[in-house]
């Protein structure tokens, strides 16, 4: 283990000590993929076993207890769970909800709104889409981004994967004209239409209304375009932000009081960061009570209520899951 590693288990350990603390659980998707470069999947089995595991030996709050906690700087109950979802994947209405209802287990939604009802996919797995399921490729990409020309290998799968994930890292640091801009150059470089798969679409608005009157369902915004809200100004992410919270609370007529940073991990290149003061400054002014990151930790009464950790859930087996939660409770 790294001393960066042993640092932050021993200051977890120390905390823990002192304070028992909650989890708050992140998924996005819960489907059978063919491929899933970004592990954002997790099996319905596997998501049955794991919120059978949940119900079983944790205690699962829902949104407004969870923030009942948070905002009074109250200790949660021993071994609290908090689960969540981002980006508003279609699957989670059709697969994840009805093992939530199974196990009358509540979660949160965080909604990503611009290709809600659309066929277009969010631009990560729309890049999937070309590099990884698109045959045959031309031997190179050429791509102008932001003004500035890039080329990338792809005269094979392995060349055209490793461009992927190369190409991916450079848009996540972009602005979502910048990325609009690329996947349009790709389209066009690929011979694809921007017409996406229905194993990936985000729900319909339908979907998403029926969703929101679940007992076991809060719905939280996610931005409009998922940028990474920190590469942007004050009023782009106020824009990004409050376009989002204003669609939902409109079409749904709910309050929408949660939402979570896109990415939200702390890492950063240079001065580009995922999420920045101005980000929490715009979360207050829209007056969001809890907003969630996506930085390893665990939750304590000191977390700050507009950024806290979240740990991310792959597609684990019962025994791994039911090992990992151990884990997440000590360090």
């Amino acid at each position: 283990m790294s001393l960066a590693g042993k640092i932050f288990n021993v200051v977890h350990y120390v905390a823990n000590k002192v304070q028992r603390p909650a989890v708050i659980l992140l998924y996005h998707r819960v489907t059978d993929l063919e491929q899933d470069p970004q592990e954002l999947a997790v099996s319905p089995a596997n998501y049955d076993a794991q919120l059978g595991h949940l119900a079983a030996e944790y205690n699962v709050l829902d949104a407004a207890r969870f923030m009942y906690h948070v905002k009074h700087k109250k200790p949660f109950p021993e071994r609290s769970v908090f689960i969540t979802f981002d980006d508003g994947y279609a699957d989670n209405y059709h697969e994840a909800l009805p093992v939530h209802a199974k196990h009358e287990l509540p979660g949160l939604f965080y909604i990503t709104t611009s290709k809600l009802g659309t066929s277009q996919e969010l631009w990560w797995d729309d890049l999937e889409r070309i590099l990884l399921a698109t045959d045959p490729l031309p031997l190179a990409l050429k791509v102008n981004i932001n003004g500035q020309a890039w080329e990338y290998p792809t005269d094979s799968f392995a060349a055209a994967r490793k461009t992927y994930f190369a190409l991916q890292q450079v848009l996540r640091f972009s602005t979502p004209d910048v990325i609009d801009a690329v996947m349009a150059q790709l389209h066009d470089w690929a011979g694809v239409t921007a017409e996406g798969r229905s194993s990936h679409r985000l729900m319909t608005w339908e979907e998403l209304k029926v969703m929101s009157q679940s007992p076991y369902v809060t719905i939280g915004c996610h931005t409009h375009r998922h940028p990474a809200v920190g590469v942007l100004s004050y009023d782009e992410q106020y824009k990004e932000i409050a376009t989002s919270k204003t669609l939902l609370e409109q079409y749904l007529h709910l309050p929408v009081d949660h939402f979570s940073y896109p990415f939200g991990s702390r890492k950063f290149l240079g001065a580009k960061r995922y999420y920045n003061a101005d980000s929490i400054k715009a979360a207050k002014a829209l007056d969001l009570k809890m907003v969630c990151a996506n930085y390893h930790g665990q939750v304590h009464t000191w977390s700050n209520p507009y950024a806290l950790p979240r740990i991310l859930v792959r597609d684990w087996e019962l025994p791994v899951f039911k090992n990992k939660m151990e884990q997440f409770f000590k360090y």
